[in-house]
């Protein structure tokens, strides 16, 4: 009886151990809340810095911003030229140099800003003429850092550079199709250029600038990311729910090869993908929600619930995620339409603190009990004292009674 007492114990206590204390959905959790302003700002995006240190944020009614990427609560002024003071334009895009000292954003009726590093300044990077006024929504610097690509609504797709007197150099790119230009990635090592539009499909730009038309008419593309590894893919994602992997050939880039999954058993809408570490990509969703794509593993993983986002501020859950950026390989920030940042980070690997105070008794209880339920079972005389101390009445009873009977032998 003694023995099946301490099993019985040791059994509780193991099961006590092993029960799910914490059920956590997402693997990351956020963090910090971090909000530019009051009101909703109507941020579009952010473009980091080569070097990961500093991001431009750009929205409605000429709005940008330069954040401190690892503290975002750390802002620089910027610094308007007069002639864009009294204009109200919405940007939609935005790309660094690959120097890392000027950068390019651009917006509605053909508006194209130039940022410097050096004093902080924006001012008006030309090419009006060109663009007139179409609405511009992407732009990506080529490797080199000698043209920019610039995209905007109806097809239109350019590129320039900066020429003398302020002005630009703007060509326009043949072969262009008809639906909205809505993304632009460049691949460092490929030197080539991936570009995503909402009916014309995907389409690869090479060196000499000429646009090849790849494959995925028809599906709504929104974003385009190429990690700056040497795994020569770039991975788009459409609206609906796809993930195109772009395969680039550099040697005839006509012959680039798209594989497009849908992911049938996600939520929401896709609504842009950025780079997380490595090869790994985090697809934005809306509802607000995260997705982590692996190109070496070629898979797409939850990583942010929206029930997680709820949970953590029902406020936010609502917002549409715009922009995220890394800080590690699983920490980073998170951009909303509204102005909203967010800090996110791996689940702390530290117990809670019940649960710590729990394993520190139960883990010795248990390796107690268990040295004692084999000695007992290999000791009468001690089975027979066990009983006698923490036996019921009646079990107690009758094990001095054996006691007894074993002294008169």
């Amino acid at each position: 009886m003694a023995t099946s007492v301490a099993r019985m114990l040791t059994v509780v206590l193991v099961s006590m151990m092993l029960t799910p204390h914490v059920h956590a959905e997402s693997a990351v959790e956020l963090d910090e809340i971090v909000k530019l302003a009051p009101i909703d700002l109507g941020i579009e995006g952010g473009a980091i810095d080569p070097l990961g240190e500093k991001v431009i944020v750009y929205g409605a009614e000429s709005y940008l911003n330069l954040l401190d990427a690892s503290d975002p609560t750390i802002r620089t002024d910027l610094v308007w030229s007069d002639e864009l003071q009294s204009q109200w334009i919405n940007l939609h895009a935005g790309d660094f140099h690959p120097g890392g000292q000027t950068a390019l954003i651009v917006g509605d009726s053909g508006e194209v800003l130039r940022y410097a590093m050096s004093d902080h300044s924006v001012t008006d990077a030309g090419g009006d003429l060109e663009f007139g006024n179409v609405d511009l929504h992407s732009v990506a610097w080529n490797p080199g850092g000698s043209w920019a690509y610039v995209g905007g609504s109806d097809g239109w797709l350019w590129r320039m550079r900066a020429a003398a007197e302020g002005d630009a150099e703007v060509h326009l790119i043949e072969g262009r199709g008809s639906s909205d230009i809505t993304a632009i990635d460049c691949h460092t090592s490929k030197i080539l250029c991936v570009v995503t539009s909402v009916t014309d499909g995907i389409g690869v730009i090479d060196r000499d600038h000429t646009l090849y038309w790849i494959g995925g008419t028809v599906y709504p593309w929104q974003d385009v990311h190429c990690p700056q590894v040497d795994v020569g893919q770039c991975v788009a994602v459409s609206d609906d729910r796809n993930i195109g992997v772009i395969e680039l050939n550099s040697d005839f880039p006509g012959l680039s090869i798209i594989t497009i999954t849908q992911l049938t058993g996600a939520e929401g809408v896709f609504t842009g993908i950025s780079g997380q570490n490595d090869d790994r990509s985090i697809v934005s969703v809306a509802p607000f929600a995260l997705l982590e794509h692996d190109l070496s593993d070629d898979k797409t993983f939850p990583w942010l619930e929206n029930t997680d986002v709820e949970d953590f501020d029902a406020s936010i859950a609502g917002q549409r995620v715009v922009s995220t950026w890394p800080i590690d390989r699983d920490s980073g920030w998170i951009l909303t339409d509204r102005g909203t940042l967010i800090q996110y980070h791996p689940p702390s690997q530290s117990i809670p603190g019940i649960l710590g105070v729990w394993i520190l008794i139960a883990i010795p209880a248990v390796t107690a009990l268990v040295i004692l339920s084999v000695g007992l079972s290999f000791s009468p005389s001690l089975q027979n004292w066990f009983t006698q101390k923490f036996g019921t009445a009646e079990e107690s009873r009758m094990a001095k009674r054996e006691a007894r009977r074993k002294r008169r032998r």
